[in-house]
């Protein structure tokens, strides 16, 4: 067994990696962050005494303030982000800082305490060759994100703190600048460095698009629903085609360095010359467009022309970025061949998130697939989130109509006065504040396509009667109008309600549940399928990037097949996106990458225990902790992250003793 796999806390391993290092040997592998390792043999080398205390270098006011001009970009883009990570960490006493590519604080934001006065205070400077190993003047070395807890800081005089920073990069791939959060021991939460890790690339891409508004910039990912996101790449080329400008996501996905950047040609990459980038500039309310790159792999892209001001000139790069680009659903007749297989909407889930493995499930989904493509309504039943549209879009794809647009719309969610229009359009002057000119309807958008009618037990009585003249007759009459318009449309409907208990009561037409339910498919909650296991392996995969493989620790997939989920897939797909985000540069999720809101709902679900035992008799210690997170709990209103941070311990920590508690 080697000291590195020896079962003990992070506390004794570093203790045990310092004694290795300062009595002259190698420290062994794993048991300090390799960048940690590195960072002490630069600070040997220099000749640091880890012993001797030192100030903190202090620039003067007059070199703060140009500092401060010097970096007024960043600062701008900046200042909103460092607010927001604040929010998320207040309880912990913590700092949050920002400093220039030297390691000196430009701003920063805290309670008042000894890291604000010193460590926090804005001229201060973290330089690796002065203050020793420490997250921000070791992540300026490295150029990469580090996070140094404890005695992992070379200086003794700083082993009671926490710290974890990223580098913050330009459009060009200069080092601009480090985010930082600070704090005692006691927020050591693993969660923190990711929190750190997403705050950084919020501010990168607010940085490229401020730096880059005069340029046209090239926007793309693998999967649709993360344009516009923090994982989007952004690459810029100028008229000749030569890169330009580039996130780390689009160094990622190209497979280059930043040595490309002024270098290589778009020819390299895509299969579009620079000459045509205008035109792949979309209209207002088109979606993204299919590129393809020269490794085959195929991507979403949305191209964002140069900002201009009202009289024509390029804005200042120094002005307010453009609003994150949201990709709409682009009409499915427009979709190059195979996008409709792909063009899921942010969030939405895949065909194979549901079926997975499951027998029972992939033979009711082929009944249906059979059933639609023979031209026979589809009835879908189930709870909120069971997958109802994404069924509803998989038969749409593999059917005849897939070249067809999708339509959906959700019967509960617009007024009962405004849903009659919608579905059939209307024509000018029908009614007051009508647009001009009239609207086409949802019945005749969805012409040669398909239309999901979603909680469809919600529709008025009185328009039942219309929607199944409709149907029988296949044409539609706007409202103000007078000349029916035949349509060719296939229809699915959904719905979380029995509609024929609906029907028995009166609250839906008997005649039309017939005319839609051709055959009934019930999609089992979450918490019945027999392979939960693997859709939460197939959702892991299918969200994460990277070569190697997530996995989970035992105690959260135990917590995952425990739960009752009664969001369904949609809050699987949910918790897992939030623990992946949160999962930073590891590899495992654990209990502490799981949200909150999960986590007061498995302690929810426990049994509240009705036999105390003798050991939790008042005045025990068993007593005394019982009561210390009872009243934590209640002091911060139910909130696990800042009822941990405030005993001290970690959320995972916390979530186990609940759940002793209850039993």
């Amino acid at each position: 067994m080697t000291l590195a796999s020896l079962p003990v806390a992070a506390d004794e391993r570093t203790r045990l990696a310092r004694t290795h290092f300062f009595n002259g040997n190698v420290v062994p592998n794993g048991l300090v962050a390799d960048e940690v390792a590195r960072s002490w043999e630069r600070c040997a080398g220099l000749g640091m005494d880890a012993s001797a205390r030192t100030a903190l270098p202090m620039v003067t006011a007059a070199e703060l303030r140009s500092l401060r001009e010097r970096n007024r970009l960043l600062l701008e883009v900046a200042q909103p982000e460092l607010e927001n990570l604040y929010q998320q960490i207040a309880n912990t006493r913590s700092v949050v800082i920002l400093t220039d590519a030297e390691a000196t604080v430009l701003s920063s934001i805290s309670l008042d305490g000894p890291l604000m006065r010193t460590g926090g205070r804005p001229g201060a400077c973290w330089v690796e060759t002065h203050m020793g190993t420490n997250a921000i003047g070791t992540a300026v070395v490295a150029q990469r994100p580090v996070a140094v807890l404890g005695d992992e800081h070379y200086r003794e005089q700083m082993g009671a703190y926490f710290c974890a920073a990223a580098p913050l990069f330009d459009p060009f791939g200069n080092l601009a600048g480090v985010l930082d959060l600070s704090g005692g021991e006691h927020v050591r939460q693993g969660h923190l460095r990711a929190l750190v890790g997403m705050s950084a690339r919020v501010i990168e891409s607010r940085l490229f698009f401020a730096q880059m508004d005069t340029h046209t910039i090239v926007r793309f990912h693998s999967r649709p629903e993360f344009l516009g996101t923090l994982w989007e790449a952004l690459a810029v080329f100028d008229r000749t085609g030569t890169l330009q400008a580039a996130n780390r996501a689009a160094l990622q996905v190209l497979e280059i360095d930043r040595r490309a950047i002024g270098r290589d040609h778009i020819s390299a990459f895509f299969d579009i010359d620079a000459a045509r980038l205008p035109e792949a500039v979309p209209a207002p309310g088109s979606g993204p467009i299919l590129m393809h790159l020269h490794s085959g792999i195929r991507v979403y892209a949305g191209v964002r022309a140069p900002a201009e001001t009202p009289r024509g000139k390029a804005r200042a790069s120094g002005s307010p970025p453009a609003a994150p680009f949201v990709p709409p659903r682009p009409p499915a007749a427009a979709q190059p061949a195979g996008a409709a297989a792909h063009g899921a909407r942010r969030g939405e889930l895949r065909l194979s998130d549901i079926v997975l493995g499951d027998s029972a499930m992939h033979e009711l989904l082929e009944k249906a697939r059979r059933a639609f493509e023979a031209g026979i309504p589809v009835l879908l039943e189930g709870e909120t989130g069971t997958g109802k549209e994404v069924l509803a879009r998989a038969l749409h794809r593999e059917s005849a109509r897939a070249g067809g647009p999708f339509v959906a719309i959700n019967c509960a969610s617009i007024p009962e006065t405004l849903i009659e229009a919608e579905l059939f359009g209307y024509r000018d002057g029908a009614f007051t504040g009508a647009r001009r000119g009239g609207a086409i309807g949802q019945l005749q958008q969805a012409d040669k396509g398909t239309l999901l009618l979603d909680e469809i037990g919600d529709m008025p009585l009185a328009l039942q009667a219309r929607l199944l003249r409709a149907l029988q007759e296949r044409c539609v009459v706007p409202l103000g109008g007078d000349k029916a318009v035949p349509i060719d449309i296939a229809v699915i409907c959904a719905t979380h309600m029995n509609l024929r208990e609906r029907v028995s009561a009166g609250l839906f037409r008997q005649d039309l549940y017939y005319r839609l339910n051709g055959l009934r498919v019930a999609l089992p909650p979450l918490r019945d399928r027999a392979n939960l296991r693997a859709i939460i392996d197939g959702m892991i995969r299918g969200q994460s990037a990277g070569d190697e493989p997530i996995t989970l620790s035992d105690e959260a997939l135990e917590a995952l097949l425990g739960h009752p989920w009664p969001g369904n897939l949609r809050q699987l797909a949910s918790v897992i996106a939030t623990a992946l985000a949160l999962l930073g540069e590891e590899r495992c999720i654990g209990m502490q990458h799981l949200t909150d809101d999960f986590l007061r709902e498995m302690i929810e679900q426990q049994p509240v225990r009705t036999d105390a035992p003798a050991a939790c008799a008042a005045g025990t210690l068993a007593a005394l902790e019982v009561q210390a997170v009872q009243r934590a709990l209640e002091r911060h209103g139910g909130n696990i992250s800042a009822a941990a941070a405030s005993l001290g311990i970690g959320r995972a920590t916390l979530y186990r003793k609940l759940k002793q508690q209850r039993g």
